[in-house]
């Protein structure tokens, strides 16, 4: 089965090279097998052969070719934008000092967990010399420490900055194009990469104004955050749900394979699986639109079409092996 594969693949890129050096030769020969093919073209346009291409059960179970019946579906249209993970400051506290005074303790630093009410530096009062403490407003992670031992603070020093970051905010910029379509309750999937799993989210606020240099809005999605893996200033994709739509043919993304140029489905027949030329229309990551060249009811190759495609193309090489 393996041999068989390497020679499906080697098929496929022999056909390809083949197509290639053909298409810059325009002697006598191509002019009579261009004519040849166009008296094969079907009703819709195609290279649907009088024969299609047979493989056993065991060959299309192997390469995972399914097939499944055209029908009507839903087509959920999307628009990626930029954004950045941010601290949800709804849920973080500047913590600074009751009134001035001299550092005399630090007992947490950048990173350090802290519950509300923990002890997070001591101070020693300028006029009183009294010493008192600097507590936690929140439970929180420090994110920010601007305080050393024997230093003076005065009373609008923000020392330490705790944020809760069991939910972050997800920012993201809304281009001009762009603005229309975006609203507050839209799904969206956030991407971050670097292995990181995708989350839903969806979009809680959208900036009534746009800035004054970039000319771009935001869009702002709540995101839970219990294990930490979004981390504020982490880059991320939001892919949003912009629209939905009822279309009369739709069919997966791994369904279209391109013959010569030409968007094309399999078609499974009694005679084998056969390819069809089809009219795209409007496609989402996942999906896409069939406008005319597969009517609902007809079965064709959901996955698996470019084991068929290589198949295909090792049985034109052979053909023009025996032809010359």
């Amino acid at each position: 089965m393996k041999k068989y594969y390497i020679t499906l693949l080697f098929a496929l890129f022999m056909y390809t090279a083949a197509y290639t050096i053909e298409s810059h030769d325009h002697d006598a020969h191509e002019h009579t097998e261009h004519n040849h093919e166009k008296e094969h073209k079907d009703v819709h346009g195609g290279h649907e052969e009088e024969g299609g291409i047979e493989l056993s059960s065991e060959v299309t179970a192997e390469f995972g070719i399914e097939v499944v019946a055209a029908r009507p579906g839903i087509l959920n249209l999307h628009t990626v934008l930029p954004g950045e993970v941010q601290v949800n400051q709804d849920q973080q506290a500047h913590i600074v000092p009751r009134y001035p005074g001299l550092v005399v303790e630090v007992r947490k630093s950048i990173g350090d967990e802290a519950k509300k009410g923990d002890v997070l530096a001591i101070l020693e009062g300028n006029e009183s010399l009294a010493p008192y403490e600097l507590k936690s407003l929140i439970d929180g992670t420090i994110i920010e420490k601007h305080i050393t031992l024997g230093e003076s603070l005065k009373e609008d020093d923000v020392a330490f900055t705790v944020a809760n970051l069991n939910t972050v905010w997800i920012d993201l910029t809304i281009y001009q194009k762009n603005l229309q379509a975006i609203r507050v309750g839209q799904e969206v999937i956030i991407s971050g990469g670097n292995h990181l799993p995708d989350a839903l989210g969806r979009i809680s606020y959208v900036s009534p104004t746009l800035d004054a240099h970039t000319r771009t809005g935001h869009a702002r999605v709540i995101l839970p955050n219990p294990h930490g893996v979004w981390r504020p200033g982490l880059f991320v994709l939001g892919n949003v749900a912009v629209s939905s739509s009822t279309v009369n043919v739709l069919v997966q993304t791994s369904a279209i394979q391109a013959l010569e140029g030409t968007p094309s489905v399999f078609i499974a027949t009694d005679k084998g699986f056969m390819p069809r030329p089809v009219k795209l229309g409007r496609e989402s990551k996942e999906s896409i639109e069939i406008l005319s060249g597969l009517t609902v009811g007809e079965r064709y190759v959901s996955h698996g079409g470019f084991t068929l495609k290589a198949e295909m193309a090792r049985g034109q090489l052979e053909h023009a092996g025996h032809a010359h």
